[in-house]
């Protein structure tokens, strides 16, 4: 059942091999699940799946609604559906809490799909313009982007934890994208602070990649 998955396109190896070119498109990829992220065509921003719509954070974290023709060469997404929710003390910086979830949740063997919403004292995010061929490494392309600190600003993470089996496949650990309220500014997230963050959730029984 797809509800009880967490779909993948691609692989962290092969994107970190400089796999950057679009392969499934936003149309297809929203059968498999409707809250995620990920990244588009020739790094043509951060992607962020919130109530099945897909935004993409362009270089400057300013956001647009991306196609349904726009492609992904690497993207994690699920059912949010039904889910168990709670209100979360973080008290924190990111660190905490992705120590926070992992205690709160306690399943350290199974992907794990969350939105955590809420007040952000301090957040700091980058977005990605796209790149041209020959690619460059990704770490280089990351190093080089811009970065944006928001102070006081309301918005939902979407919160990816992938266990130790995923190693190669996903990012072990917890991973976060944000988008503001307003649906105005957000990105891949590099640190954050808060005190108390609705978090809804939902245990997957497996990691698929998309054929």
């Amino acid at each position: 059942m797809r509800n009880n998955k967490l779909f993948q396109v691609s692989t962290l190896t092969a994107f970190k091999n400089k796999g950057y070119d679009g392969i499934i498109s936003v149309k297809k990829m929203l059968t498999f699940g409707d809250t995620g992220f990920g990244t588009f065509d020739k790094l043509n921003g951060e992607m962020i799946v919130v109530d099945g719509v897909v935004y993409r954070a362009l270089g400057d974290c300013s956001i647009e609604v991306a196609g349904l023709a726009d492609t992904t060469p690497f993207a994690t997404l699920g059912a949010l559906g039904k889910c168990e929710g709670q209100i979360l003390a973080i008290n924190g910086d990111m660190i905490c809490a992705g120590e926070k979830l992992n205690h709160a949740i306690a399943h350290p063997e199974n992907p794990i799909l969350a939105r955590i919403s809420g007040e952000f004292e301090s957040i700091e995010i980058h977005g990605v313009w796209p790149q041209k061929k020959p690619y460059e490494a990704l770490d280089r392309i990351v190093s080089d982007q811009s970065v944006v600190v928001l102070k006081n600003i309301n918005g939902c993470l979407v919160g990816i934890f992938c266990p130790a089996s995923a190693q190669g496949i996903n990012v072990v650990g917890w991973h976060f994208h944000f988008i503001s309220d307003d649906k105005k500014i957000g990105g891949h997230v590099n640190h954050f602070s808060a005190r108390h963050l609705n978090v809804a959730f939902n245990v997957k029984d497996e990691l698929a990649i998309i054929k």
